[in-house]
């Protein structure tokens, strides 16, 4: 059997302190890593300015998580000068046939970017090897501890589903038909209450925040600048 790892460790450790999908919460740890030492040793890196310019820089939740850094204000201030002199840039060499181009590019976007934000696709990476190594090392030990953290948020279900051996598919898939369907009937019973008949029965805590929890579970576990120094 494969030796623990790094990856494992911090998995065990999520589940034992946070509830929600472990996976979204050590993808966010280890984009959380990765900022703190771009921002500490790597500010000034070329390529990395390169690549950051040709995103117009971190999306708009690892802009303002830069600013979480003690000290970290003179590297977020050089990021944000070289992206601004690049916007400028990009303004400047708009000519009326090229805004009607840049008026053809999707709306869904706040800037014009080309590419993933590098801390997202640290991320990304990193909750791809997080559940590649659950599923390597899986057994009821995990399975436990998912269930007492309330599952794998829908996203990362659905990819580890293909990837997992036929009896740990089946062990995920009967877990987490449990644990949604207690969900969905928390909703049913939040919605009951408030018909104007039922009205006078208390709402249980777990009722009133279970539409937070379908929310997290449907969306991934929410992010939060002011969580971000928990492990």
């Amino acid at each position: 059997m494969p030796q623990p790892n790094a990856t494992l460790e911090d998995l065990e450790a999520i589940l034992q302190q946070r509830t929600g999908c472990p996976i979204c919460h050590y993808g966010r740890q280890s984009g959380h890593k990765y900022l703190d030492g771009v921002m500490y040793e790597s500010v000034n890196d070329y390529g990395l300015r390169m690549k950051l310019a040709q995103n117009m820089g971190f999306c708009a939740y690892h802009s303002q998580e830069m600013l979480t850094f003690p000290g970290a204000k003179l590297g977020a201030a050089i990021i944000e000068q070289a992206m601004l002199k690049e916007a400028l840039r990009r303004i400047e060499r708009q000519t009326p046939r090229g805004r009607l181009q840049l008026s053809f590019r999707k709306k869904s976007s706040s800037h014009a970017s080309t590419g993933e934000c590098p801390v997202c696709a640290q991320q990304r990476v990193s909750e791809e090897r997080a559940i590649q190594e659950l599923l390597k090392h899986w057994d009821a030990r995990w399975l436990t501890g998912l269930q007492g953290a309330g599952g794998l948020c829908f996203a990362h279900l659905m990819q580890a589903l293909p990837q997992a051996p036929e009896a740990v598919a089946r062990a995920l898939l009967t877990l987490h038909n449990t644990l949604w369907q207690d969900v969905i009937a928390r909703l049913e019973e939040f919605i009951r209450k408030q018909d104007y008949r039922f009205r006078d029965e208390t709402i249980a805590a777990e009722e009133s925040e279970a539409s937070r929890r379908a929310i997290a579970i449907l969306t991934g576990e929410p992010a939060a600048l002011t969580d971000l120094d928990k492990p």
